[in-house]
């Protein structure tokens, strides 16, 4: 069938899980979180005469019925009195089936034969559906009819099922994970932008740090721009106020709360610049305990406040022109009145 159950050699697979412990659990995604999508039938099967012997286990999904894991095992000669309890979980019941005794297969091929067409994608949706205790005898009942028919002898079965959750199968890596959702993908996207931007802003801090004689608390801070009236970060120098963002926990926290609370802008005397490769570092004086540092890696206008000779200047300026253009004005105003009386006088 592929979705019947096949005969399988675990041997191997029984004893790597035997050495090796079961993978310690990793908290699942919210959405995935011990949701049963998955059934794991199990069935033992001693005969009440004779030597032979074993069981089975088939994991399959509920909502389509394929079998994502299955495995049969068959002994003969059966260990006297052994008895594999499939009210086990299922992996444990997987890992103890050996314990029937050596695998044979030319039975196991033959009660193979018997079992197609027990499970079919169909029985496998209703089981998961209902499965019941009635349900599950009824499934037993055929199991041991079928082995008997081939055995020629009287069986005793018993049959479990268990619900499993998608995650822990992906943590057996027997399916693999679901691909992430948009909204997923989004959020994950964002989490990898804020730990990449955490880590630059600590490296970035750690570097700034370098070389340094300020023994206070330095704080990261982020360039206010002004592409307009704004100052070109090449050509700030020490003295010049600019304006920066304060965002942060702790000392970063506490200063921009103050600021707000204060109704205080955020505009902070350049106290020092130092430059590396593809990096400036404008440190500016927040009080005599607290610098911030701003990080430039490419050429920006940074918002800058003037000065008092900047203002002078610039209003200076202002004035200048405006003479100018009031001149202009008048000198137009009497050109034309030159005209008018021109042509109505000469």
């Amino acid at each position: 069938m592929p979705d019947e159950i096949k005969f399988t050699d675990v041997t191997d697979i029984a004893e790597q899980a035997a050495k090796r412990p079961d993978p310690e659990p990793t908290p699942p995604e919210p959405e995935k979180k011990n949701t049963p999508e998955f059934l794991a039938l199990k069935s033992t099967f001693l005969p009440s005469r004779g030597d032979m012997g074993g069981g089975f286990c088939v994991v399959f999904e509920g909502r389509t019925g394929k079998t994502v894991f299955q495995v049969f095992w068959l002994a003969k000669p059966c260990a006297s009195g052994v008895m594999v309890e499939p009210f086990k979980d299922w992996r444990t019941f997987v890992k103890r089936l050996p314990q029937f005794g050596p695998l044979d297969k030319d039975w196991g091929e033959k009660f193979q034969e018997q079992l197609k067409g027990i499970l079919t994608v169909d029985e496998k949706r209703k089981l998961f559906e209902n499965y019941t205790k009635v349900k599950v005898r009824q499934l037993e009942s055929i199991f041991r009819r079928s082995f008997e028919n081939t055995a020629q002898c009287v069986f005793s079965a018993v049959t479990d099922v268990e619900p499993v959750a998608r995650n822990e199968l992906e943590r057996a890596k027997i399916i693999k994970p679901l691909p992430p959702s948009p909204e997923q993908l989004a959020k994950q996207q964002k989490e990898k932008e804020e730990r990449e931007k955490s880590e630059q802003e600590e490296k970035d801090k750690e570097e700034a740090k370098k070389d340094g004689n300020f023994e206070g608390t330095l704080i990261m801070c982020t360039p206010v721009l002004d592409p307009v009236r704004g100052k070109a970060s090449s050509s700030i120098m020490p003295g010049d106020i600019i304006a920066v963002g304060i965002d942060g926990e702790g000392t970063s926290a506490l200063v921009k709360k103050y600021l707000d609370e204060n109704n205080i802008e955020p505009l902070f005397p350049v106290d020092e610049i130092k430059e590396t490769v593809g990096k400036k570092f404008l440190y500016v004086k927040i009080s005599d305990e607290i610098r911030g540092v701003v990080t430039i890696t490419k050429d920006i206008k940074i918002k800058v406040k003037e000065t008092e000779q900047q203002q002078k200047e610039n209003s200076a300026s202002l004035s200048f022109f405006g003479d100018i253009i009031f001149f202009g004005v008048l000198a137009g105003a009497l050109v034309g009145l030159l005209f008018v009386i021109r042509y109505f006088f000469l």
